[in-house]
């Protein structure tokens, strides 16, 4: 699944929405300022994307790339090399036909490289957030409009549901997939879930009860590709409907719902989210998979709070999260954590982060008393340690020098050879450019 790069410094492909200033602050500023592109390369094509975006038309590309080496560790040494290009656009349909209507999106990623997290590392969840299957493919689709004076949110479509859910701010720093999409949802449900590049038929309802309180819920089909839960050949699944196109219906339903309370502690922000989801599809069993369990459910915490002030323009932010799947024997990890500190303007820039990350997720007890009535090894407990540092080299080029250590992968497991995977070193470079 697809990490929400920080570029300049929004969500990858998160919102869609037109990069100019709100309404109000348009008529307090110059048709210069008002519609600025600064940050994307190719800035604004000699006047021609401006007086688009005066029509309510956006058109963005984003190009990622990685290089990983795997020197120590896993079942061999390795170098990888992964990327994707998104495009998207944004057609504001309120400025374009002068009527009272929201906001169409469409996006879609061309994926490439080649992914190394199942083999040769055999992680529980992605080293890298862009990490996919090979595919040119569309990732969402939707329409979305404001009411009771901007309150109410809604958008329905074909959605990335981890946009909205389960986010930390602080997480969204780190390369590793586990920190922008928890890993119990990722190992847990249909497809890895309805995160990037997976869009769902969903409906999203955002509301917002006060400055400080904000409610969240969607209903969406729990199956993105529509494919069975289990498959050894293709364990993501994503080949299953390589092009993006499939809109299923048939598997169950799944059904978010969060609360956000935005706050100061010690005068300083914070925002913490309690929520959680059911799912009522039918799950293998982790002892026996012939065996079907009706539904599902997920709670989960997550708390992201400014620390300290330091010199200059420097802060100091740290973020948990606890995600807790109380059925263990349908679901393969039964809990996680995620947790770190974020430095901002790291030396004074204003743009850069340097960030340390850990966490770990624990297999289910099923299945690890089945693994061990079976004599193999048994599964338990996975670590993951991460430290990141966000490099903007310019207003549409982000650089990030990454290191991960990973322990115990997948809690302890053997390779196709039959060895123990050892504990593995993670050295990445990711590059970022706006168009």
């Amino acid at each position: 699944m697809f990490r929400k790069i920080i570029t300049v410094p929004a969500a990858f492909c998160a919102c869609l929405t037109l990069n100019v200033a709100p309404a109000g602050a348009q008529d307090a500023q110059s048709g210069e300022d008002a519609f600025s592109f600064k940050d994307r390369l190719t800035q604004d094509w000699g006047g021609v994307r401006r007086t688009l975006a005066e029509h309510g038309v956006d058109f963005q590309l984003t190009d990622q790339n990685e290089f990983w080496a795997i020197p120590v560790g896993g079942s061999q040494p390795s170098n990888n090399y992964i990327g994707v290009t998104t495009g998207q656009l944004s057609l504001d349909l309120g400025r374009l036909t002068h009527l009272p209507l929201g906001t169409l999106g469409i996006s879609g990623v061309d994926i490439r490289g080649h992914p190394f997290s199942n083999q040769p590392l055999y992680v529980f969840n992605q080293v890298s957030g862009i990490e996919a299957d090979i595919n040119l493919r569309l990732y969402e689709v939707w329409y979305g409009q404001t009411f009771d004076h901007d309150r109410l949110d809604l958008r329905v479509g074909k959605l990335d549901l981890s946009h909205d859910f389960m986010g930390s701010d602080g997480a969204q720093q780190f390369m590793n997939a586990s920190f922008s999409w928890p890993m119990v949802p990722d190992n847990n449900l249909y497809d890895q879930g309805p995160a990037a590049p997976l869009g769902t038929p969903a409906l999203r309802l955002k509301y917002a009860l006060s400055h400080d309180w904000t409610v969240l819920a969607a209903v969406a089909d729990d199956n993105p590709i529509g494919a069975s839960f289990l498959n050894e050949a293709d364990p993501w699944n994503q080949n299953q409907d390589p092009s993006g196109t499939r809109f299923h219906f048939g598997t169950g339903a799944l059904m978010f719902l969060e609360a956000q309370y935005h706050t100061k502690l010690w005068g300083r922000d914070g925002t913490y989210k309690l929520g959680g989801y059911g799912d009522t599809g039918r799950f293998p069993d982790q002892a026996d998979s012939s065996v079907r369990h009706k539904g599902n459910w997920t709670f989960y915490a997550v708390a992201d709070q400014k620390l300290a002030s330091l010199s200059g323009v420097q802060t100091l932010a740290g973020f948990v999260r606890a995600t807790w799947a109380p059925p263990a024997n349908r679901n393969q990890i039964a809990n996680a954590v995620d947790a770190g500190f974020v430095l901002n303007a790291p030396f004074q820039r204003t743009d850069d982060v340097l960030a340390l990350g850990f966490g770990y997720g624990e297999a289910s007890p099923v299945l690890r008393r089945a693994e061990r009535r079976a004599g193999t090894l048994a599964q338990h407990t996975e670590y993951h340690l991460e430290l990141t540092y966000q490099f903007q080299a310019t207003r549409w080029l982000l650089i990030q020098p990454d290191l991960q250590g990973m322990l115990s992968p997948s809690g302890g497991v053997l390779d196709t050879a039959g060895r123990r995977v050892k504990d593995e070193a993670i050295f990445g470079l990711h590059s970022s450019v706006s168009f």
